[in-house]
């Protein structure tokens, strides 16, 4: 296999533990022990609380996702297909313009942008996709959060769509995130893969980055107590091409919001 520079570089960062003699392996081959389960060592891992170690382990998992990559293979529910349920178009080069780029962004109609739960469905998907998304004009200014939940065989099967009044992107972001996990919990999901295009977000919820900020820092200590409520609870990060439909679900909703503010200002003057 060619070793790719992306390769190399988290190969540097992924064996070794920092201000640590121990090999990661072995502390992988540790967590692992009992009984093999490997998803009962991902559990243990949202416990960990030493930010070295956790970081350790996060560029494992990116090895190993890069090494999935390069090979060809990935489990379904990994980033890569829309999250409207259409065929997925292959994504732009990141520093293409948007004049430059080739795939068009997606039009919903206005019925697909609505919030729903499908009650048929309640308890009967035990894991899902969920793709969420905030956004805020002015950053901050008038805010508002999207999220989609899907079956692991992509069958859409809740969605919500509000606005949040006035924040910054970051905490629409989280919010986004806490609501959704909400509408899984209320959906009966007890594995839950949640997909965010805010590398910030995903990166202090996995414990590699810091939070300094105290209102983020209160979003995300809410967003973690929520993922300790399921069995499974992993975030990770897709582009914003692949995250169209929580992304239109976000806009809608301030459109929306826009909307009411200037009916209610022409019916008064």
């Amino acid at each position: 296999m060619t070793m790719t520079p992306e390769i190399r570089n988290l190969l540097k960062q992924a064996l070794k533990i920092r201000n640590s003699e121990v090999p990661l392996h072995r502390v992988i081959d540790v967590l692992a022990m009992d009984g093999g389960d490997v998803s009962e060592a991902v559990n243990r891992y949202r416990g960990i609380r030493d930010q070295d170690l956790r970081r350790a382990f996060h560029y494992c998992a990116e090895l190993l996702r890069a090494l999935e990559a390069d090979a060809g293979l990935r489990p379904r529910w990994e980033p890569g297909d829309e999250a409207d349920g259409r065929t997925a178009a292959k994504a732009a080069p990141a520093r293409l313009s948007p004049a430059q780029s080739t795939t068009p962004k997606p039009r919903f109609r206005p019925e697909e942008l609505l919030a729903f739960e499908m009650s048929e469905m309640r308890g009967q998907a035990r894991a899902a996709k969920l793709y969420v998304d905030g956004a805020s004009k002015g950053n901050p200014g008038q805010a508002a959060i999207g999220a989609v939940l899907f079956t692991m065989d992509g069958r859409k099967i809740a969605q919500t769509s509000r606005a949040i009044g006035r924040a910054t992107n970051n905490i629409a972001e989280y919010i986004a995130l806490i609501e959704g996990m909400r509408m899984a919990e209320r959906m009966g999901v007890s594995s839950l893969f949640a997909l965010s295009d805010s590398q910030l977000v995903v990166n202090q919820m996995s414990g590699v980055y810091k939070i300094k900020n105290a209102a983020i820092f209160e979003k995300a200590r809410e967003a973690q107590q929520l993922a300790h409520r399921f069995v499974k609870f992993t975030i990770s990060y897709i582009q914003r091409e692949n995250n169209t439909l929580a992304d239109a679900l976000s806009n809608a909703a301030i459109k929306a919001q826009n909307n009411a503010q200037a009916a209610d200002q022409e019916a008064r003057s």
